[in-house]
């Protein structure tokens, strides 16, 4: 186990640094309201989809009492970020 990446008794300059990083999640709550038929709030929720993945995106669509609709999503987002 000469000169090894974990190998504390050889010089330091031979030794591997490892980066510091974290991942965090980022999660996100939007309102989209009054869009004016379903059709045009089906097709809103089908291009936030495409637009941040449909593992990382969620939404509902409902009828409000002013007879328009509401989108609600949430987006999840990771980032790796450095510490150092």
């Amino acid at each position: 186990m000469k000169n090894s990446p974990l190998d504390f008794n050889a010089p330091r300059w031979l030794q591997t640094l490892l980066p510091l990083t974290r991942k965090a999640e980022f999660i996100s709550h939007y309102t989209s309201v009054d869009i004016p038929d379903l059709a045009t709030a089906k097709h809103e929720r089908d291009q936030l989809k495409r637009k941040y993945g449909a593992a990382n995106f969620a939404a509902k669509i409902g009828k409000r009492k002013s007879g328009t609709y509401a989108l609600v999503y949430t987006v999840r987002e990771m980032r790796t970020e450095k510490l150092f």
